[in-house]
């Protein structure tokens, strides 16, 4: 009996043991197709196959331009304690392998606030497992241009029940630029100014419909969408948890949009919401030393299972 014991308790951990191994296993990005008002779109699906049970679902919302994102999106959640489930719908007329060196006009005809507000929420109601998700159990993370659309899609998806931002705000786009042309960074204050920007801005309100004209890199039909709009007015209409991170030293949003939203919600204080600052760190949240986008995505783990200190910094 003792030999029979014996083996069977040797079978079972060579058993366990393998199955420890094996759900160990690098997580895999799976590339699948949708159609979404007639066109034929790209999504991903970020997962760790072995996984006992799936992890929070998460819909990553990316930043600007034209590039093949799915390329660096496994990098992002290296640190991620959990089973990893992201689902990222790509851009339309993104190619594969793209460097977003330079975006073709079909791209830039479709690079729209509006259109990438409504594409994320037709893919939430008509992806397979997305679809059947119950209200407020999907995630919403977004990156940069990214930030700036996820609370529009937390305000009018009823699936969203969690909101974080990296490298986005709560000021309008149009206000970020003249804080850093007063700040004198440039190029917003050199060669540049405070005079210019106002005067762009005002023609772009006139023609904001121009896919021709541009301004810093994209049409005035890109900016009319993005430089007005007020994301402290939609962030104020959530009941979801919501984090918010940036860099200290973020040139491309500057650091007094995070704080406005702190400032908020300090006044409010009614609404779960957080505040994360990387010191020294730049837009993605980086420094010399330290990786903090990856950083601030592996706590969000224990974020999603309500622990307040997750983002607390070391």
């Amino acid at each position: 009996m003792a030999s029979i014991f014996s083996r069977l308790c040797k079978a079972f951990l060579m058993s366990a043991t393998f199955f420890c191994v094996s759900s160990m296993a690098a997580p895999v990005l799976q590339e699948h197709h949708t159609e979404i008002d007639g066109k034929q779109r790209r999504y991903y699906h970020f997962f760790d196959p072995l996984a006992l049970h799936p992890g929070q679902v998460i819909l990553l919302v990316s930043g600007s331009g034209c590039n093949d994102f799915s390329l660096r999106l496994p990098l992002f959640f290296e640190r991620y304690t959990e089973p990893v489930n992201v689902y990222y719908l790509e851009k339309t007329r993104v190619e594969k392998q793209a460097d977003g060196s330079k975006c073709s006009p079909e791209f830039q005809a479709t690079d729209k606030f509006e259109i990438r507000l409504a594409d994320h929420l037709k893919f939430m109601e008509q992806e397979p497992d997305l679809k059947k998700m119950p209200a407020r159990s999907i995630a919403v993370l977004g990156f940069s241009e990214g930030g700036a659309i996820a609370p529009y899609i937390a305000r009018d998806s009823k699936k969203v029940g969690w909101l974080a931002t990296a490298g986005s705000g709560g000021l309008k786009q149009s206000e970020e630029f003249l804080i850093f042309a007063d700040r004198g960074i440039e190029p917003y204050a050199k060669p540049f100014s405070r005079d210019y920007f106002l005067q762009m801005y005002d023609d772009i309100r006139r023609d904001g419909n121009n896919l021709e004209k541009e301004f810093f890199g994209h049409s005035y039909a890109y900016w009319s969408g993005y430089l007005f709009s007020d994301p402290l007015i939609v962030y104020a209409q959530l009941d979801i948890p919501m984090v918010a991170a940036m860099g200290e030293k973020d040139d491309s949003v500057p650091i007094e949009s995070g704080r406005a939203l702190r400032d908020y919600f300090l006044k409010h204080p009614e609404k779960d919401f957080q505040f994360v600052e990387f010191p020294g760190a730049s837009h993605g949240l980086k420094t010399a030393d330290r990786n903090g986008a990856q950083e601030f995505i592996a706590s969000l783990a224990a974020w999603f299972k309500g622990d307040k200190r997750a983002f607390e910094l070391k």
